[in-house]
């Protein structure tokens, strides 16, 4: 039943598919991404089609979506996300391991991004023991591994949220070679610092002169101007 309903969902993104987007929205990824060209808006038509398929099913929509996200098609990928963002509630803890053996199926960014912040982050939630083990992923020899260690907290990072889980994880990844990683862990320590930027500029202070500068631009985006932490001259 689940392969119908994936080629089903195919069908409707090649029906959308639009090659003269495929050039520009490529712009936005270094790495080698497969692109159909669709919009925003027109993935979240798929979705909602897609949706009444595997309501009230989450083994169904496991299925469906794990084939759409390792396909590395960029908007089949977010299409699998997106139907599971539209279940969060029926979520376990145990979904971890499930997403955890996705992760070495992602090729670029906004899939990582997605399948992290979206989906894992809400096993984090229901089970924040989960966080041992984004700590270990952090020593992953797989870039895309590493930044949803980082990414995986940045929900509950924005909403003030285990602020010592988040310096725990942004430790390791703030002299992290790798400019995917240094952007995620930018990016979560800049959502902590909107419920907490006093403590999140302290962090900052103290790594300044090691990690890198695109860590501590992304990082400081947030605080007031005179309190950004930038490398010095």
């Amino acid at each position: 039943m689940s392969s119908a309903i994936v080629a089903e969902i195919r069908n409707e993104i090649r029906k959308r598919a639009r090659p003269e987007n495929v050039a520009r929205i490529k712009r936005f990824f270094k790495e080698e991404v497969e692109i159909r060209g669709l919009m925003s808006a027109q993935i979240k038509e798929v979705v909602k089609l897609a949706h009444p398929k595997v309501r009230g099913d989450l083994s169904l929509a496991l299925e469906v979506a794990e084939d759409l996200v390792e396909s590395g098609v960029l908007e089949e990928a977010s299409v699998g996300i997106g139907l599971l963002q539209r279940m969060t509630r029926r979520f376990t803890p145990d979904l971890f391991d499930v997403f955890d053996g996705w992760v070495d199926q992602l090729t670029n960014w906004a899939s990582t991004d997605g399948l992290a912040a979206g989906l894992i982050s809400e096993t984090v939630r229901l089970d924040l023991g989960r966080v041992e083990r984004l700590l270990l992923w952090t020593a992953s020899g797989n870039r895309w591994r590493r930044r949803a260690a980082a990414v995986s907290l940045v929900p509950l990072a924005r909403r003030g949220e285990m602020l010592d889980e988040v310096f725990r994880i942004a430790e390791r990844l703030m002299i992290d070679g790798d400019e995917m990683v240094q952007k995620g862990v930018g990016w979560l320590l800049k959502e902590a610092s909107r419920r907490h930027p006093d403590e999140v500029r302290e962090f900052l202070l103290r790594w300044r002169d090691r990690a890198p500068a695109l860590v501590l631009r992304y990082a400081s985006e947030k605080l007031p101007k005179e309190k950004r932490v930038l490398k010095t001259k």
